[in-house]
């Protein structure tokens, strides 16, 4: 049962401020608090209670991505770049499905995806309340772990079978939110295009309108053995959408930082995103060369490589929209006007104390362990799925034996299982590729810490990061067989392990370890007890009147069909399948599949293929569904443009646009280019 948002919002009124007011698409909303009032003012139209629960029980969260159910027997829509970890775990060297695509015709012939899930949002409650009583009078550097304790309680309480349930903190810790889902295990592969069709354009194009892209998928969720039973999915809208329609985006935005402190986006502009893009930049230019060893190293190295191409263009977007001195005098002189607002109030500038000055702290704070942090902690080969194995055996034999209140969040009663079904599904590992992910981390390991560090020295051994890297990817970690074996064997089975990736795990994680809880109490404790007094302070003075930065869980936000003026450049609002045919070369990335070849007379040229929109999006919307105002499904939402990158911080309603497939693109695919009849059918309700 979804609850209102807690009383401390009801006391806008002691606190009287005048909210900067927003752009009328602007806003990625939590579905217990729309702004219907507001889209109805701004647009003339607004969905009322039913619409909204109606819509939030066909959405769907999938790993990084968001989706929608559109079929009463699971058929799940998302975007094809979602799925490629799916594609690329069910091919081979003999069937590569990223290449070829995906078609399965019978219900026979779909395929589960390995370590697969699709959640459902069911219900919203609100627990500021008992988190609040948990951490009052905790000092700062105990206040995370605290903080945390409470929600694994929380969450143990509500997670059962299928549901899950997570604690999302909402307005930087104003406001805290059990969400439960129903969650999916058994996803199968329905359908995909070829990749070249998918991401028509690749590079050049990406983060650009206009667009060519075919990117979308189809999945299925099994309960049982079976087709789920959907009756609560969203209908599908085969007529095209028209400019400036009214429409709606539900997805799971990963991360915006709108509310976060100057000091805090100063550190992502000086120091995080120059970071992130170096390293980035360097596994781009690794995973080029990789790719042209052979045909297998190209079907893993170019999946790989268009995800990161991609984080470059974004990381590039943000770090320019900071640079800008123009866009940081605003963020600046939006905070300065809050604090005095704050000042002005005594209440408020009681509670809210040094809060700004302890996150200026605590940033210079991360800066003289950032580089240890990240490469030791949160980013330490994070692209080594053998490493990430090991880490887990190696904590999760220390960790279950504890209370669950004393864990760490991921191995807790309430989440332990996910990680559990990673551990011990079946997921091909490639020797080689392992070698070169395992070689860039401690390349670049060795190059921020110095040879010099006693840690670094302890991981390296005396060894090159090549020879390392090389002895590593040997590891037996590869058979599912063995890492059962140690995860049912528990502390005993991981300490009498002679695997090269566990013994290798088990000889620096302390320091590891070390690292983590210097960061939670020296830096993510104090920022995060003082943006909770910030919060409250911003509570008393907007109450509900704005949306929480986004935190990878399902929100909403509306908009219109649009395109956009730049200069002297008006760029329109779709692209059709003619626009597609005459972008077409021989040459990567403007090549299209036989398939589109062979269908050139078959397909209607002037199909509506990809649309622009206001609707807000960053990364981890990518799959949302677009809505008209009956909540039929018209698109799925795959990208934004270039101005879009800036929407981490900022949103311009005249520049931010989001790219769309549409589903007359769809079903135009499904119809003419490969035949999949009977998956439109089922589709379009029959």
């Amino acid at each position: 049962m979804r609850n209102p948002l807690r009383a401390a919002a009801a006391a806008a009124c002691v606190f009287a401020l005048i909210a900067t007011p927003a752009s009328s698409e602007e806003g990625m909303w939590t579905f217990d608090n729309f702004p219907a009032a507001r889209m109805q003012r701004d647009l003339g139209w607004a969905p009322d209670q039913a619409w909204l629960d109606r819509v939030m029980a066909g959405a769907a969260r999938l790993p990084g991505c968001s989706g929608s159910n559109v079929s009463a027997n699971g058929l799940m829509l998302t975007n094809h770049h979602c799925i490629t970890a799916c594609l690329r775990n069910l091919s081979s060297e003999q069937s590569d499905f990223l290449a070829a695509g995906f078609t399965a015709r019978t219900r026979e012939e779909e395929r589960r995806c390995p370590n697969y899930s699709i959640s459902i949002l069911t219900g919203i409650t609100d627990v500021t309340q008992r988190i609040d009583t948990a951490t009052a009078g905790v000092a700062a550097d105990a206040f995370a772990r605290t903080r945390d304790a409470e929600i694994a309680r929380i969450e143990s309480e509500c997670t059962s079978g299928q549901i899950r349930c997570e604690v999302t903190t909402l307005y930087q810790g104003g406001r805290y939110a059990l969400y439960n889902y129903k969650r999916y295990d058994d996803v199968r592969m329905v359908f995909a295009p070829e990749q070249q069709v998918a991401a028509f354009g690749g590079d050049p194009d990406n983060y650009n309108f206009p667009r060519y892209c075919l990117d979308f998928a189809i999945l299925r969720v099994y309960e049982n053995g079976a087709p789920a039973a959907t009756p609560a999915h969203l209908s599908m809208r085969f007529t095209p959408v028209t400019e400036d329609e009214v429409v709606l985006a539900v997805g799971n935005p990963g991360t915006t930082s709108r509310s976060r402190t100057t000091a805090e986006m100063a550190f992502q502009r000086d120091i995080q995103l120059p970071w992130m893009l170096n390293v980035l930049s360097e596994t781009r230019g690794r995973l080029i060369a990789y790719s042209e060893l052979g045909p297998n190293q190209r079907r893993l190295g170019t999946n790989a490589l268009q995800g990161v191409e991609n984080l470059v263009k974004r990381f590039s977007g943000q770090r320019m929209s900071l640079v800008s001195a123009e866009n940081f005098a605003r963020v600046t002189a939006a905070e300065q006007d809050f604090q005095a607002r704050v000042r002005r109030n005594s209440a408020s500038a009681r509670e809210v104390g040094d809060a700004w000055g302890e996150i200026s702290r605590a940033q210079d704070t991360y800066r003289g362990m950032f580089y240890r942090h990240q490469m030791l902690e949160a980013s330490a080969a994070q692209r080594s799925q053998l490493f990430g194995w090991a880490r887990d055996l190696v904590r999760a034999a220390e960790e279950r034996p504890k209370p669950d209140a004393q864990r760490m969040p991921r191995y807790t009663d309430a989440r332990i299982s996910v990680v559990e079904r990673s551990i011990t599904g079946a997921q091909p590992t490639e020797t080689d590729f392992e070698r070169l992910n395992l070689e860039i981390w401690l390349l670049k390991l060795r190059e921020y810490l110095t040879v010099d560090d006693p840690t670094v020295q302890r991981i390296l051994n005396r060894q090159s990061p090549e020879e390392l890297a090389a002895r590593l990817s040997q590891s037996r970690l590869g058979d599912p067989a063995v890492r059962r074996q140690l995860w049912e064997g528990g502390g005993a089975a991981i300490a009498a392990s002679d695997d090269p990736m566990i013994v290798f795990v088990r000889s620096w994680d302390t320091d590891a370890r070390q690292v983590r809880e210097q960061f939670e109490t020296q830096v993510e404790g104090p920022v995060a007890r003082a943006h909770e007094r910030i919060a409250r302070a911003r509570f008393r003075a907007f109450g509900t009147n704005t949306y929480p930065d986004a935190t990878g869980t399902p929100r909403i936000t509306y908009g219109r069909v649009r395109g956009w003026t730049e200069g002297t450049r008006t760029v329109p609002w779709f692209t059709n399948i003619d626009g597609l045919y005459a972008r077409a070369t021989n040459a990567e990335p403007f090549n299209l599949s036989q398939r589109w070849i062979d269908a050139r007379g078959r397909v209607n040229g002037a199909t509506v293929y990809n649309i622009a929109t206001t609707t807000e999006s960053v990364g981890g919307a990518s799959g949302s569904p677009l809505l008209d105002r009956e909540g039929r499904v018209v698109g799925a939402s795959f990208d934004g443009n270039i101005h879009a990158t800036a929407g981490t911080f900022f949103y311009d309603p005249t520049l931010n646009r989001t790219v769309t497939v549409t589903t007359t693109a769809m079903q135009a695919a499904l119809r003419d280019v490969y035949g999949m009849n009977a998956l439109l059918a089922e589709l379009g309700g029959s």
